[in-house]
């Protein structure tokens, strides 16, 4: 089962950065903690300090509450010198001899006290007492405001962890893309510039397939290329025999014969120029874009084609023809248009039409072949792009070449092709070619 090392990694360093923040949380807030005990300590020490710069009043310091509901929130100045407990009426807070000098805790049944024991100017011994649940209180208040910072900074850490990850993948991610791109008619290296160190052997070896795989694919174009360039002239030659035995008197059983033949000759003949063509458009080095003239183009793709649709009675015409130029090779813009036209008369019935249209804005040109054939269904759309495909059930001859060479040339020319139904929604197939005008 395929994982995403990114997700692992953001997995792996989110759980060592949550372990980590809850360890330091934990010690920061047991060190925050003691350091608030040890400040009140302190204060305790300082209150003590103050009151032996005088002597003590020998009558009692009561306490009284200004909130009932804070009766514990205070400080308790005892005397001492007597051993029987000498009882706070504000807290309760009994306190006897003996008591050691400095800081101490005394527990009272269930209730805890901070006490330190010091004297006055006149050797009087006193006591400073704190409840121990108010010191508590604030000291964890003061030790859970450490934790805030923390608990900010882990999402802060994770999603800053995420965004260098992200960046860290993204020349991954764009060369995936890069090789998505990739198709037969074109195989570039990959660059190699801004792949990371660790999956650089990886990206080499790829480039290092890809340059077999281009020598293999050469291979094969040339042998299209030059198995069609020798048939060409062998069938030419047979085509030609063939039209002189026409005018020879023949039985009509070989009379019969001899228009089968003509016919396979014919679709040899086309088969042959399509191999070449597609040879052509696949193997052809790019070359310097050109200003060319769409509509005279299409002009002369119908010219080529209106032989074939006068024997078929196709009524091919041109209902809109908008002004348009476009930059590429013009010999893949022949072999896109050329085909497109070829395709569209060819796989429409007798007494059917063909409209080809050229359709201009300020910043696209739109090449529309309209035709009345069975088109293509939805799940056939891509499939009929691959070379030697065809749709069963046309009752066409052809070779499946005609969209596979019309794709190829769209790819050279950096356009776009899409098929579906006709825009009045009758039957047939509607085949539009995109691309940025000039």
């Amino acid at each position: 089962m395929n994982t995403s090392l990114r997700r692992r990694l953001f997995a792996w360093l989110g759980a060592w950065i949550l372990i980590v923040g809850v360890l330091a949380a934990a010690l920061a807030f047991a060190i925050e903690y003691g350091a608030a005990n040890k400040l009140q300590d302190t204060q305790l020490k300082q209150i003590a300090a103050v009151l032996a710069l005088n002597p003590l009043p020998t009558t009692a310091l009561p306490f009284a509450s200004r909130n009932p509901e804070d009766s514990e929130r205070h400080l308790v100045i005892k005397r001492l010198g007597t051993t029987a407990p000498d009882v706070d009426a504000g807290t309760g807070l009994a306190l006897a001899e003996p008591l050691h000098p400095g800081l101490q805790t005394i527990q009272q049944g269930e209730v805890q006290w901070r006490a330190i024991v010091s004297q006055d100017a006149v050797g009087q011994r006193f006591a400073v007492a704190q409840h121990m649940a108010q010191r508590d209180d604030r000291a964890l208040g003061v030790a859970a405001m450490t934790l805030l910072p923390l608990a900010l900074s882990i999402p802060v850490l994770l999603l800053i962890v995420n965004g260098v990850l992200a960046r860290a993948f993204a020349p991954l991610g764009a060369m995936t893309a890069e090789v998505d791109r990739l198709d037969g008619s074109e195989i570039a290296a990959l660059d190699e510039r801004t792949v990371p160190f660790e999956a650089l052997p990886l990206v080499q070896a790829i480039n290092r397939m890809m340059q077999r795989l281009s020598r293999v694919l050469e291979q094969q174009r040339r042998l299209v290329s030059d198995a069609a360039h020798e048939l060409r002239t062998p069938v030419a030659a047979l085509i030609v025999q063939a039209d002189n035995v026409q005018h020879v008197s023949l039985s009509p059983e070989a009379t019969t014969r001899m228009a089968t033949l003509r016919q396979g000759l014919a679709r040899m003949s086309a088969l042959i120029d399509q191999l070449l063509d597609f040879a052509r458009v696949q193997g052809a080095a790019p070359a310097m874009a050109q200003r060319l003239d769409l509509n005279q183009l299409v002009r002369s793709a119908i010219e080529d084609v209106l032989p074939m649709a006068q024997a078929k009675n196709v009524d091919l015409g041109c209902p809109r023809i908008d002004e348009a130029a476009i930059l590429g090779d013009p010999l893949h813009v022949q072999a896109l248009v050329r085909n497109a036209v070829d395709n569209a008369v060819r796989y429409t019935p007798t007494g059917g039409s063909v409209d080809v249209s050229v359709l201009a804005d300020a910043d696209e040109v739109c090449l529309v072949v309209e035709d009345t054939g069975p088109g293509i269904a939805r799940e056939d759309l891509k499939r009929v792009f691959e070379p030697f495909v065809r749709v069963l059930g046309s009752n066409e001859s052809g070779s499946g070449l005609g969209l596979a060479i019309a794709r190829t040339a769209a790819q050279a020319l950096g356009g776009r092709i899409e098929l579906g139904e006709r825009s009045d929604r009758h039957s047939g197939l509607r085949f539009t070619y995109r691309q940025m005008r000039a």
